[in-house]
């Protein structure tokens, strides 16, 4: 007689309860150790028992091992098994065994597809690009009687809308007749993935108007909408809808709210949410450090990120990026050195995740550190486009323009295409090293030869490059030719290097008239008056600004000072608790300017009709708040 397989006891029932246990807290050694405990048990044959297992596996991102949970069960598969496997493979980024399996079902002579199995079908149909098999599948369901079903709808929805079906999508909306917070969500969210901001709002407003209370999954889809379209008033509104839903204690709703005012540069509003979380993940992390890297605000940046550490939550791929990008823009050489150092140990830097690489190279260039991006670039196992920009960018920078020149060719060599970034790094190289003829050449190959059509920053480098040089004439003609404000800047400074006051005047009053309501054009004619020594125009200028109310944008800093961190110093505030001590040595150095004439000089040279001690006072004003 043969053994019966077990009944489903109490301790079997406990077990799959501990199995769901291990899947809604991420434990897969205690998963395993209940395997092997169902196995050693003979638990393993129950159909239940094996649903579950695959289940398991899925959520735990292992869909082979749910697979082989499916294939080892003693019994033949029943529906619950199949729908488990195919959602497995379905929510696992394996659209074509889900597509498999999904076929291996509908061969079966007893059993049959059902409500729960057509979603699955469609989402990896949809994965796939076969917006044909979709169709077939709708009027499969059609036919069956399951059309109006909410989640085979809703899955429906999603699909044509992913495949720009919006008609189709509209229609299977309106002649469903019972409309639940699911399907309003595949059309918020279905819009809001497309770009169609405006539909993806007008949804969300009727679904209100209707009755419907959103879900936290409608709430994160149409934060990101707002976020997209940096309203910060509409994100607040549905902030104040957060917390009348209850849904502020929920994760996924908090971090789309610091990415809402993070990327709107309300970061008081990003910081009040950040810490009032009970619980934070890496992506409450990651969506503050980025919220202050959105905002310049480098120290921040860094703070926090030591905060992050000290929490015990392990730095991904954009978290490295984030703070390298605060540390390159800072020049923090420190700071990024460790975070290099963080790498290796953990072993990242052996990644090929090339955009981390890209980061940590960009900051060594920025910092100076020339050597150390030029090390990191040899030894990244893949190279992308940016990868090659970086370091020519760094060569040209410190004037090695020969060595951005080899570069240049060894792209070409390794067949990545040049992109608008890479000619810009080689034109700079050609200027700042006085390369007239090689430059010009690269400016007329790029369009012919690969296909880039120059920008304002191709002109302006090929404008300062013949400048530098002293061919003005040549010069305004490329100026002119490219009919775009910020070229005339370039054109101005050549000028004014080469003693052509009247025309750099000329210049600095172009590019005022292009740019009215901005603060730079008006300090560069001012400038330009002072140089040919027209106080009175230097002081219209000023009024003029004064009556447009165009003010000047506040100067800020950094430095990075050994056992200090990263100092910030912004002009016209005086916070610091040292900053008395600093202002005197900031006088001390203005006396001895005055003392070796060189501070009068750089007054007329930059056309500020103030005396020495009223310098002294500006320059006092500077102030380090330490980071």
């Amino acid at each position: 007689m043969s053994k019966q397989p077990p009944k489903l006891t109490v301790n079997l029932a406990r077990l799959i309860s501990h199995l769901q246990l291990c899947s809604k807290t991420q434990n897969l050694s205690r998963a395993k150790q209940i395997h092997s405990h169902l196995i050693t048990n003979n638990f393993h044959s129950c159909p239940q028992t094996t649903t579950s297992l695959i289940s398991l596996y899925s959520s735990l991102n292992l869909p082979f091992d749910s697979l082989s949970a499916f294939i080892s069960s003693p019994h033949p598969p029943n529906l619950f098994t199949f729908n488990a496997i195919i959602s497995s493979f379905a929510s696992n980024n394996l659209p074509d065994l889900a597509l498999d399996y999904y076929n291996i079902l509908r061969l079966e002579t007893v059993l049959a597809p059902d409500k729960f199995t057509y979603p699955c079908a469609i989402k990896a149909c949809t994965s796939l690009g076969v917006h044909c098999d979709v169709q077939k599948i709708h009027g499969e369901v059609v036919k069956i009687g399951l059309g109006s079903d909410k989640f085979i709808a809703s899955a429906l929805v999603r699909s044509y809308l992913e495949f720009g079906f919006i008609d189709y999508a509209q229609k299977m909306f309106d002649e469903l007749a019972e409309k639940d917070v699911v399907l309003w969500n595949s059309m918020v969210n279905g819009f809001a993935r497309k770009g169609d901001f405006g539909n993806a709002v007008e949804y969300f407003r009727q679904m209100g108007s209707d009755g419907i209370m959103p879900s936290s999954f409608t709430l994160t889809g149409i934060l990101s909408v707002f976020t997209a379209m940096a309203d910060v008033f509409c994100g607040k509104t549905v902030h104040g809808l957060v917390v009348k839903s209850g849904f502020e204690e929920g994760l996924s709703v908090s971090n789309a709210l610091i990415d809402l005012y993070g990327k709107c540069h309300e970061l008081v509003d990003a910081v009040a949410v950040f810490e009032r979380m009970r619980e934070k993940d890496l992506f409450s992390w990651n969506s503050m450090i980025s919220a202050f890297r959105y905002s310049a605000d480098h120290g921040e940046t860094l703070r926090y990120f030591v905060r992050m550490r000290h929490a015990g939550v392990l730095p991904d791929a954009v978290t490295l990026a984030a703070v390298l990008l605060a540390c390159s823009q800072s020049a923090a050489l420190m700071h990024g050195h460790g975070i290099h150092v963080y790498m290796i140990t953990s072993g990242i830097s052996s990644s090929s995740d090339v955009f981390v690489h890209n980061a940590l190279m960009d900051m060594y260039a920025k910092s100076g550190a020339l050597a150390d991006a030029n090390q990191v670039f040899n030894m990244m196992p893949a190279h992308d486009v940016a990868s090659w920009n970086i370091v020519i960018h760094a060569f040209a920078a410190h004037g090695l323009a020969a060595e951005a020149l080899e570069l240049f060719d060894a792209m070409c060599a390794a067949r990545v295409a040049p992109d608008e970034v890479t000619f810009v790094g080689l034109l700079s190289a050609c200027s700042h090293t006085g390369l007239v003829e090689p430059g010009r050449d690269i400016f007329q190959r790029m369009e012919v030869e690969y296909g880039v059509v120059p920008v304002m920053e191709h002109y302006s480098c090929m404008v300062d490059l013949l400048g530098r040089a002293g061919r003005l004439k040549e010069a305004q003609e490329v100026a002119e030719q490219a009919k775009e404000t910020g070229v005339w800047r370039a054109y101005l400074a050549a000028c004014k290097m080469h003693g052509k006051i009247e025309q750099a005047v000329e210049a600095a009053e172009r590019v005022v008239g292009s740019e009215p309501k901005e603060s730079g054009g008006y300090v560069l004619l001012a400038n330009a008056y002072g140089s040919a020594g027209r106080f009175e125009e230097v002081e219209e200028v000023r009024g003029d600004m004064w009556r447009k109310k165009v003010r000047k944008v506040t100067g800020c800093s950094w430095v990075e000072v050994s056992g200090l961190g990263l100092n910030t110093f912004v002009t016209g505030v005086l916070d610091h608790p040292r900053g008395i001590e600093v202002c005197g040595v900031l006088h001390g150095l203005v006396r001895q300017m005055r003392e070796f004439g060189c501070l009068y000089h750089d007054i007329l040279t930059q056309g500020i009709d103030q005396d020495v001690e009223e310098a002294s006072a500006t320059i006092g004003a500077i102030s380090i708040r330490s980071q």
